[in-house]
């Protein structure tokens, strides 16, 4: 049994001492049989995921959009909601001179920061004019324009009162008749005659109307206060006679005012 194991293990080293004979010559250098434990080790220490010996694939990078910029335009405009008043100045005491509608563009040429409107060339018109904010859209820089000072508030105009006329009315009546009697004998009786006068209480009459007894016997014109009655009769004695001044206009005519008078 001894023999059979020495015989075995002295063919293995000839075999081996054989193959070494045989290798190419000027190679010194055997290569080496990989060492297991360090192997083993490595894997584990990589978590078991074998080293690619090869070049390591790069991640492509994800690709960011930029953004395409709008230029902004030099010269500031302006559009609106709704369609809007361009006065002379920030209110509705200014002038109108102006608007600027819906679709319109105007040009924004300035600005008062205090009350927020803008100037902007009169659309369709020459010179500027001062645009409501409120409905207004302004794009562009804004930042350069120039401040405008708030206009002095406009002096209105001052409208002409006319005179009123008055509207015509009817003569006040007169006031206080007398009657200085002149009796002119026509045998046993009497005509009526003498000089009537009164107080004018009215500035609008066109004249006075002398009436004796109910019948007219004459007229004068505004502001006298005196008629001299022509003779009227004849009256039997103790039968008085009816004196009456009536003032008038073209609006009408005021009370009669009378005195009773009689011979002798």
């Amino acid at each position: 049994m001894y023999r059979r194991k020495s015989t075995l293990v002295l063919s293995i080293l000839l075999i081996v001492a054989l193959s070494a004979c045989n290798l190419p010559e000027g190679s010194s250098d055997a290569t080496a049989t990989p060492d297991l434990a360090l192997t083993l080790t490595a894997l584990a220490s990589s978590g078991g995921q074998p080293t690619a010996s090869g070049p390591q694939e790069t991640a492509t990078p994800e690709f960011t959009a930029t953004p395409i910029l709008t230029a902004t335009p030099s010269i500031p405009q302006v559009t609106v909601s709704t369609d809007t008043n361009c006065r002379t100045g920030p209110g509705v005491v200014y002038d109108n001179i102006g608007a600027l509608f819906i679709g319109q563009v105007g040009t924004v040429v300035g600005k008062n920061s205090q009350t927020g409107y803008w100037i902007i060339n009169n659309p369709g018109k020459t010179g500027t004019c001062w645009l409501f904010p409120q409905y207004a859209t302004v794009t562009g820089n804004t930042a350069n324009l120039q401040e405008y000072s708030i206009p002095p508030t406009p002096t209105p105009t001052a409208t002409s009162t006319p005179t009123q006329t008055p509207t015509p009315s009817i003569p006040a009546p007169v006031n206080n008749p007398i009657m200085n009697m002149i009796c002119i004998p026509i045998g046993p009786n009497y005509n009526h005659s003498g000089v009537l006068t009164w107080e004018d209480k009215s500035n609008n009459e066109t004249g006075f109307n002398i009436y004796v007894n109910g019948g007219l016997v004459g007229t004068v014109p505004a502001n006298t206060v005196i008629f001299n009655v022509p003779p009227i009769g004849p009256f039997a004695p103790g039968i008085a006679s009816i004196f009456g001044v009536e003032a008038y206009n073209a609006t009408g005519k005021a009370t009669i005012k009378t005195v009773l008078r009689a011979c002798p």
